[in-house]
């Protein structure tokens, strides 16, 4: 019998929008063999955080302090990405990992927040969603007000951003933003080929592999 402890490290991750748990069950299915577990924080206005009241950036500010604790290995994903690099200077982490997100800002999406707002809460209605459609509409209030992405943020930690790379039109957009911004030291900034935005359900393992790798680095 090994008597030999395992030493597991916690990530904690911070969810898309319309994403619950079971969402990220199978890269956490494979972040294990590699002695990591998933801390999932889902939005607040959704799922197990659905009471969760955010009216304007500053409560934001002060939800996502008590949930993160400072120097974590952190990722976020999608609207989580896009939220988590406004506030890296209040939470600190020892190292960020960002899944498909942080990097579309309005040039691409040529939309506006009343519009994006619009089209959430008739899906959350449309479909019975377990979210409180006020405060994700508060949230994307929160990310259209400052058009940024993560290379407009001035990364000081070290940073991974796993992207997906369809559709081509969306591929071409994130290779050219990457390329602008390859003096950026601390952004490593990866493809993970044939994939879509949901990739950590697509490829579990190639992900996970990925972020096993970074965080040995």
């Amino acid at each position: 019998m090994n008597h030999t402890k395992e030493i597991t490290k916690k990530i904690y991750m911070l969810s898309g929008l319309g994403c619950d748990k079971s969402n990220v069950s199978e890269l956490e299915k494979e972040l294990n063999k590699f002695n990591y577990t998933i801390e999932y924080i889902n939005l607040p206005g959704q799922f197990s955080n659905i009471n969760v009241n955010v009216e304007n950036k500053e409560d934001f500010e002060k939800w996502i302090e008590t949930q993160i604790p400072k120097n974590s290995i952190v990722i976020g994903y999608s609207l989580g990405a896009d939220l988590l690099v406004r506030n890296i200077e209040r939470i600190k982490p020892d190292k960020l990992i960002i899944l498909d997100g942080a990097i579309i800002t309005n040039d691409f999406t040529k939309t506006t927040v009343e519009k994006e707002v619009e089209f959430s809460r008739r899906y959350i209605k449309e479909n019975s969603l377990e979210m409180n459609a006020d405060t994700i509409s508060n949230l994307l209030y929160i990310k259209f007000k400052e058009d940024k992405d993560i290379f407009d943020m001035d990364i000081k930690v070290k940073t991974l951003l796993l992207l997906a790379d369809t559709p081509d039109d969306l591929y071409e957009y994130k290779k050219n933003k990457i390329e602008k911004n390859n003096n950026q030291e601390n952004i490593k900034s990866l493809f993970i080929p044939n994939t879509s935005h949901n990739f950590h359900t697509e490829k579990p393992v190639e992900i996970a592999e990925c972020i096993d790798k970074f965080l040995n680095e």
